[in-house]
């Protein structure tokens, strides 16, 4: 006996529909189970599993698009092809909107009637191989981003305990920074910040660069020795919370939704929650969890205005801006430097303290300067 290739149900009120289409389709192997009504069809795929539906719009009672809706809805997994009469195509076109695999027209062709039969049953087959090949993929990185998170919180645990254990070696327990806790936590948050950059291939190197950047302002602004170190160590893990992000948001080519954009902002605070532990990185947490802040109050997470805003964290806000525009990303392309100098003009006294865009301004002209003299002396 030949194997089935799937079961079809047939919803219409006519009895003669009903009887030609069947028998034509079980002609072709398939196994059919007729309904005459909606409330009769929603019951029969209640009991039972369909691969596909053929459902009449015009039906007494509840009409087909009552039923595709609520077909739809109870039985993600069903495929649903509607019939229609002639004068009604613009009915059938508005069930493919919401969710119906294609229409045919009465009176039926049936050669056509087959073939988008066969069509719709491809069709759902693809879609449930990609869910199923999608489900796995998520499974896999669900994984991979649970062994992230699982390595940073070792690594943060490991980093207290070496942390205490110099503390011991150089005899004190007290508040006092160490010299070896400084280098051991340095380049432990070298290693946070990769790790979670190698999970973002387009952010590679973004935190050393805005290190490197903050550095410079940092100089340039004539801070302390302790706050520039401060603020080379929060730019180099200002971003590690993103790790907490799902893959589908981060790399998101197009606008976020609300909901999104929600748990984007998250990042700061999951930062600060990863490194709060160690004691060496007390001093950076009001850097890290301000670098959102805007100068005029609309940032997050705390909405901070002005100079309630950490020096330390608006320096890393301009840094961190720069090199993000510089630099590609899944929802748009890199700006020009001088379209990102632009952009920072533009937002000083708004998103940005403008006497650190002017400063960062000033390093930049003054390296530019450097970089023609030195072309010309070579």
């Amino acid at each position: 006996m030949d194997e089935v290739k799937g079961t079809i149900l047939i919803v219409d009120d006519e009895e003669s529909i009903r009887d030609v289409v069947s028998r034509r389709l079980e002609a072709e192997g398939y196994d059919c189970v007729l309904a005459a009504d909606g409330e009769d069809a929603l019951w029969r795929a209640f009991m039972q599993d369909f691969a596909l539906v053929l459902l009449d719009i015009k039906m007494p009672g509840m009409s087909g698009m009552e039923v595709l809706s609520r077909m739809t809805t109870g039985h993600s997994d069903i495929g649903v092809v509607m019939m229609t009469a002639v004068g009604d195509s613009e009915t059938a076109v508005e069930a493919m909107k919401q969710g119906a695999y294609d229409y045919v027209t009465k009176p039926f062709n049936l050669d056509d009637l087959v073939m988008r039969v066969e069509r719709a049953l491809e069709k759902r087959r693809l879609v449930l191989e990609n869910r199923g090949c999608q489900f796995s993929m998520e499974q896999k990185l669900e994984q991979q981003t649970g062994q992230v998170r699982q390595y940073c919180r070792d690594a943060i645990e490991a980093l207290a305990r070496e942390e205490m254990a110099l503390k011991k070696l150089s005899g004190t327990l007290g508040t006092e920074k160490k010299p070896g806790c400084e280098d051991v936590c340095l380049q432990m948050a070298r290693v946070l910040a990769q790790m979670v950059e190698m999970h973002e291939p387009y952010a590679c190197g973004h935190s050393e660069r805005v290190a490197l950047l903050s550095n410079e302002i940092a100089l340039r602004l004539g801070c302390s020795d302790e706050l520039t170190r401060d603020i080379q160590l929060a730019a180099t893990v200002h971003d590690i919370g993103k790790i907490i992000i799902p893959d589908h948001i981060l790399f998101k080519p197009g606008h976020l939704t609300s909901a999104e954009y929600t748990e984007i902002k998250r990042h700061p605070t999951v930062t600060v929650d990863i490194i709060r532990h160690v004691y060496y990185f007390q001093g950076i947490i009001p850097l890290i969890e301000s670098h959102h802040e805007w100068y005029n109050g609309k940032g997050y997470p705390r909405k901070l205005k002005g100079e309630n805003i950490p020096l330390g964290a608006r320096i890393l806000a301009v840094a961190d801006a720069y090199d993000a525009m510089i630099c590609p990303r899944p929802y748009r392309t890199r700006l020009s430097n001088e379209d990102a100098l632009q952009a920072l003009k533009k937002g000083a006294g708004k998103q940005w303290d403008p006497a650190v865009v002017d400063a960062f301004l000033k390093l930049l002209k003054r390296e530019s300067r450097m970089l023609e003299t030195t072309l010309v002396e070579t």
